[in-house]
């Protein structure tokens, strides 16, 4: 009697092991939250070009903008094509924001951009968000403003990915996302709601803009739960978890705006494939090590071999 319901007993255990180790399955986002995101794709994209100039003697950036699909307003943008007659891979590049920083704008990536397209033969676009203007977290935005403003913006990013796929000798089926900062928070969301990126990197992000639209904010200003509330629903974990891509986390130890329980938040929140690499550093990220990392992950997900 003993032996047999050992046997059951590992049996048992040997069946619910694999169950255990499963991911569990995130709940799909409403459908009414998702649709927020919708715009008219069909849209003619009327990119205009203010200038074109030559890089590393053989890669084009054109400075090149295109209307809001939301407001109309023109979206500033630099467009880095790579030498050569493609079809190439591409990546939909958006900034952080350090109003103090000179590249708290669409030039932060575009060093790495350049030397992507000279060296793989990667296209890329750097957009201009509506945090490139310096002075945006205190005079750009409001508590009132900040969800309509979140899902205008990414509708922008999403028309991004329409301007980087239109390019004619662009891969639409190696196309990939990477985001600092705020940049990575949207991405987020963008994440939840098109899937046309086939990988994301995530650099120094927070988990829920709650975390960041509320510096100085009394807690007993009037609306504030309200608030907290409205913006759980576009919180960028419960979109990340939607990717259905490979997703790469950098984040710094020494960043004053990731504490480690956010940063573990955020990561568990996403599905496999996943991964998080962790760097001694503050939240400019700026070490030469976590751009060697991100880049090997872009080739990695490209399917691309670094050139010697």
């Amino acid at each position: 009697m003993f032996k047999k319901a050992l046997v059951l007993l590992i049996v048992l255990l040997a069946t619910s092991l694999p169950l255990m180790a499963q991911e569990a399955t995130p709940e799909p986002l409403p459908e009414e939250l998702t649709a927020m995101f919708d715009y008219d794709q069909s849209a003619p994209l009327v990119i205009t070009e203010a200038s074109t100039e030559t890089q590393m003697e053989d890669v084009t950036v054109k400075d090149i903008a295109y209307p809001s699909p939301v407001t109309g307003d023109p979206i500033t943008a630099y467009l880095v094509v790579p030498p050569g007659e493609g079809p190439f891979p591409g990546v939909l590049y958006v900034h952080w924001y350090e109003p103090s920083s000179p590249t708290s704008n669409r030039t932060q990536f575009l060093e790495e951009a350049v030397s992507l397209a000279k060296t793989d033969g990667v296209m890329s676009l750097l957009v201009s968000t509506m945090w490139s203007e310096p002075t945006w977290y205190q005079q750009g935005r409001s508590l009132e403003s900040d969800y309509d403003d979140a899902i205008r913006q990414v509708i922008e990013l999403r028309r991004g990915l329409d301007v980087l796929l239109a390019q004619p000798n662009i891969d639409a089926e190696r196309v990939m996302y990477v985001g600092h900062d705020f940049g990575g928070m949207y991405g987020s969301l963008l994440a939840g709601v098109d899937h046309r990126a086939k990988a994301y990197v995530i650099i120094a992000a927070a988990s829920n803009f709650n975390q960041w639209m509320l510096f100085g904010v009394a807690e007993d200003t009037a609306g504030l739960a309200e608030y907290k509330a409205h913006m759980d629903e576009i919180a960028p974990t419960r979109f990340i978890a939607q990717a259905g891509a490979p997703v790469l986390f950098q984040m710094g130890t020494e960043d004053f705006y990731t504490p480690q329980d956010d940063v573990d938040a955020f990561f568990a929140a996403a599905v496999e494939p996943k991964t998080l690499k962790v760097y001694k550093t503050e939240h400019a990220m700026a070490l030469d090590e976590i751009r060697e990392d991100r880049l090997s992950f872009v080739r990695e997900q490209l399917g691309l071999t670094k050139a010697t």
